[in-house]
């Protein structure tokens, strides 16, 4: 296949080809760039000279084909670009430039643009000093980018409005993560700014909107260009509006911004809002990000100040009509509730919708600035209050969704709060018996906003509870019965006493749940069947063993469908929605795992969930599979679970890799749990043995080899003087570890301890293997240079049980009668060494007692609440959190890796030598040591003769 792809691009290249056999040699041009232009030792890979005739010929033959053909070779530049530019493919920019400079009739820069916008997108999100390829080839091809937008700027054909999207998406992505200084100088910058908002202030040619119906027009590109320039428009205001919060190289960029720009920009969106009041059409992608846009313009002053005096006529002309039940919402309700449900709930649509965007421009104005609630409140109780010949159900849905967005600032609000309780009693009890589905749906999602009131008089709020557990069980429509199912969760969250009213009901709202998981796949029902379970964990052991059985049914389904699912979209909804059901199953395991009665029936059940997952290599649930057999083993391992544990083994070899630290509780419960059979079957230790040495052999991650060498710790400790014939290996494994350029002393310090570990197991045997152990390359001894090592990382040590395993180890190399004692050359290290690691040990406790009394505290707090700071209107929004993340990103020295890992997880996987009740007290066993010393002349004065006065006051304290 040497010159075959040289032969479809000259095919697709000929003036007289016929169609069809251009289109079949563009489909198998782009199947074999994709697969074989990447160097790959398993495969074959395209020929060199090849791949330089292709990039050669490569821009014309984009700018010869059509659309169709073009789409295919899009494909290609992005593996062509992301393998080769910019050093086997120099040539293209100068080839791009020309194209964009010459082509004064606008045919050939659709093909150009693409090529480029493929390379820019290469370099999209990566660092600034990883960017010079692009950078330099920028200087000179983006004066020509902006040019070429400026001749375009009258031409609304469709042809121009095209290229002017592209050369927008351009230079999105080459700006949305960091913005180049050299290649925005302010004369640049300022020049893209009004560029954009010229775009903004062009209207759409009215034979476009006459010629296209109200559904294809978001469509049109004349639409898409608007929304590329909001794209840009909101990425610059968003990182360098506020100039409080920007880094130091982009302040004076923000400042320019800011005092130049933003406030003309607003004017122009808020014109454009002005002319959808008419009745003009907005593309609801475009009207989103004008709202973006308005949301950041709240907290910065120079924008605020132009905007506080039209906002409530935006909010009421604009905001609101977002927020009313509209006819698509009637329509879609109606035909395919299914699909309703899915668009409502799905946190994707959020990024995109108008009416969330909507909806955080309310609450950011009425959090962030003063005086701005009430006057809201005050026109949203005159649409409530109005006469009975006036009252349209939409606006009242509208008024309620209104109220209901700005929740949380009336429950901080004491001259609010008091009166929520009669609120609800008066506008929203009485629509839990409404004609209209969607008033009993937006009853049901008041009161869940609302839970959290207080109610003075107890009948409301067993009104409010009464009034959403009907319409969970009872309403027919199925968007009513989901905003019953979340209005029960969080009163059950917030209103302690619904739990006594919820109790003789609670199974059916289990059965009813159940009905709509499987009807709508709905990912925030499963958390309100977690918060049931929890909830009633005491009541749930009579319905587990057939609630496990129908959740187990419903993920099958699941499994069934996603294996049939051609939508990309629906297949990742139903994905996440079977990953809820798992994790509900979890919930109700951990609420009976102590019933022996009925466990072993759930575990027979869920057993063959587990083989199908596992054995079908379905690697999307391995997470919650992982999850689910550790609550299964934490406290006892059926025969069922052992034999699970091999399907575990086989799921790793074959493509559990980076799964490990996933499987880490599992495996910690088969070696810790039962001792005596995980020692009675040889392939258990096997599997443990060989599941670390593939670990720390293979993984290039250091997450996953902590864990492999915290794996082999635990079952050193816990298995002390019971697995003689395992020690060489599993000490190998960490000394070879050690022998590595290890990257960071973390890991070294995880290795060390294995060995440490090793020595507490059994002194005499720990030391003659590692004098046996020979470094590669080297006749160095390796217990000096080992124990060198540990000293020199006392303080690496992480947690308190590796402090702790460290002095009990060494405590018991010193002490044993027949172990050698590497005295003589570590003697001036020891005694400093077991100071300084008990005096961290003290620290460590107090610490750890410290943050339990933080927690407790925090908890306490979170319960009270606080009210969020209002703003003046000349004053900008001060975001701590994220002045101290720019202030870190600004001192981050590239390479430096400290302090990136956090491993205080890894002391959750305990062992013997952690249970305070039976353990050896570290500090007690030091005191041994010395008096042990006191009795050993010879020993006693090697190790001390070193020691200075603030050492022996160290060690009496």
């Amino acid at each position: 296949m040497p010159t075959f792809c040289v032969t479809l691009l000259k095919l697709m290249l000929s003036e007289g080809a016929q169609p069809q056999a251009v289109q079949a040699a563009a489909i198998n041009f782009k199947n074999i760039v994709s697969k074989h232009w990447k160097v790959r030792e398993d495969c074959f890979t395209i020929d060199e000279g090849d791949k330089h005739t292709i990039r050669q010929n490569f821009l014309e033959c984009v700018v010869k084909s059509n659309d169709m053909i073009r789409k295919q070779l899009c494909v290609c530049a992005q593996t062509i670009a992301r393998e080769d530019y910019p050093f086997n493919w120099p040539g293209i920019m100068d080839q791009i430039v020309q194209t964009l400079s010459t082509d004064s009739a606008a045919n050939s820069s659709p093909a150009s643009l693409l090529v480029l916008h493929q390379i820019v997108k290469k370099y999209e999100y990566k660092k600034l000093e990883d960017r010079d390829g692009l950078n330099k080839a920028m200087v000179v091809v983006l004066p020509v980018l902006f040019e070429r937008l400026a001749q375009l700027h009258t031409d609304d054909s469709e042809l121009s409005v095209t290229n002017q999207k592209m050369i927008l998406k351009i230079i999105f992505c080459l700006i949305q993560f960091r913005m180049p200084a050299e290649l925005f100088p302010e004369q640049v910058f300022g020049r893209l700014i009004q560029n954009l908002q010229a775009i903004m202030a062009r209207p759409v040619p009215k034979e476009v909107t006459d010629s296209h119906d109200k559904d294809e027009l978001p469509n049109v590109v004349w639409w898409k260009l608007k929304k590329w320039a909001m794209h840009l428009l909101t990425r610059i205001f968003e990182r360098y509006g506020n100039t409080t919060n920007i880094s130091k190289e982009y302040k004076k960029l923000g400042h320019f911004f800011s005092s130049q720009f933003a406030v003309p920009v607003l004017n122009t969106l808020l014109v454009s809002l002005a002319e959808t009041n008419q009745g003009n059409f907005m593309s609801p992608r475009v009207l989103q990000r004008i709202l973006d846009y308005l949301k950041l313009s709240v907290t910065v002053s120079v924008t605020w100040k132009v905007l506080k005096s039209s906002i409530l006529e935006v909010i009421q002309k604009v905001v609101f009509p977002l927020l009313c039940h509209t006819d698509e919402d009637e329509e879609l309700w109606t035909e395919d509730p299914y699909e309703y449900i899915r668009m409502k709930f799905d946190i994707f649509e959020d990024y995109v919708s108008p009416v969330t965007a909507a909806l955080n421009l309310l609450e950011e104005v009425v959090t962030k600035r003063k005086n701005m609630l009430n006057p809201l409140l005050i026109w949203a109780a005159q649409i409530l209050g109005m006469p009975p010949e006036q009252y349209n159900p939409r606006v009242k849905d509208g008024a309620m969704h209104l109220i209901g967005a700005v929740a949380e600032k009336l429950l901080k609000k004491a001259e609010y709060s008091s009166q929520l309780e009669q609120m609800l009693q008066a506008h929203v009890y009485g629509d839990f018996n409404s004609s209209h589905g969607f008033l009993r749906a937006r009853a049901c999602w008041t009161i869940q906003r609302f839970a959290a009131a207080k109610f003075g008089n107890r009948d409301n709020l067993k009104t409010a509870f009464e009034g959403v557990r009907v319409l969970l069980l009872n309403d027919k429509e199925l968007p009513v019965t989901i905003e019953a199912s979340f209005a029960l969760q969080s009163l059950l969250q917030k209103q302690p006493a619904t739990k006594d009213l919820l109790a003789p009901h609670v199974g059916n709202v289990i059965q009813k749940l159940l009905v709509s998981i499987k009807e709508t796949e709905n990912e925030d029902l499963t958390y309100v069947m977690q918060e049931l379970i929890e909830k009633y964990s005491e009541d749930i052991h009579t319905v587990a063993v057939p609630l496990v059985t129908e959740l187990v049914k419903t993920f099958q389904a699941m499994l069934e469908e996603l294996a049939e699912a051609e939508d990309e979209d629906n297949s990742s909804y139903k994905t996440m929605t079977a990953m809820g059901i798992l994790n509900t199953i979890q919930n109700l395991l951990s609420a009976v795992s102590q019933n022996k009665k009925i466990m072993p029936k759930i575990e027979n059940i869920l057993a063959e969930l587990i083989s199908t997952v596992l054995k079908g290599g379905i690697v999307d649930y391995y997470e919650e599979i992982f999850q689910m057999i550790q609550i299964l083993t934490a406290l006892r391992v059926t025969s069922v679970m052992w034999n699970v544990l091999f399907q575990m083994y086989e799921a790793f070899k074959n493509d559990g890799h980076d799964y490990f630290p996933d499987m880490m509780g599992a495996l910690h419960n088969y070696a810790t749990v039962d001792s005596s059979k995980f020692l009675s079957n040889p392939q258990y230790i096997e599997i443990m043995y060989n599941i670390a040495k593939t670990v720390l052999k293979k993984q290039e991650s250091e997450d996953p080899q902590y864990n492999a060498l915290k794996l082999v710790e635990v079952i050193i400790v816990n298995h002390r003087g019971k697995i003689d014939h395992m020690l060489h290996m599993f000490m190998s494994l960490a000394l070879d570890k050690l022998a590595q350029s290890v990257q960071t002393q973390e890991l070294r310090a995880m290795a060390l301890l294995v060995v440490v570990a090793a020595i507490w197991y059994n002194p005499l045997l720990a030391m003659h293997l590692l004098d046996k152990y020979k470094l590669p390359n080297s006749t160095e001894s390796v217990v000096e240079q080992f124990f060198n090592q540990l000293f020199s990382d006392a303080e690496v040590f992480i947690g308190i049980h590796d402090k702790k395993v460290a002095v009990l180890g060494l405590c018991e190399l010193i002490m044993h009668p027949s172990a050698p004692k590497p005295f003589e050359h570590i003697a001036d290290k020891l005694i400093p060494y077991f100071i300084t690691l008990l005096k961290n040990l003290r620290v460590a406790y107090q610490l750890r007692r410290e943050e339990e009394n933080e927690e407790s505290e925090e908890e306490e707090g979170a319960e009270a609440g606080e009210e969020d700071e209002e703003l003046e209107s000349e004053d900008d929004e001060w975001d701590d959190e994220g002045a101290e993340y720019i202030s870190k990103l600004e001192e981050f020295v590239p390479g430096d890796m400290s302090g990136m890992f956090d491993l205080e997880h890894l002391e959750c996987f305990d062992t013997i030598l952690d249970d305070e009740e039976t353990a050896p007290c570290e500090f007690t066993t030091f005191k041994r040591l010395l008096e042990f010393l006191m009795q050993n002349e010879g020993g006693h004065e090697v190790l001390m003769k070193c020691v200075d006065d603030d050492l022996k006051k160290d060690m009496e304290s």
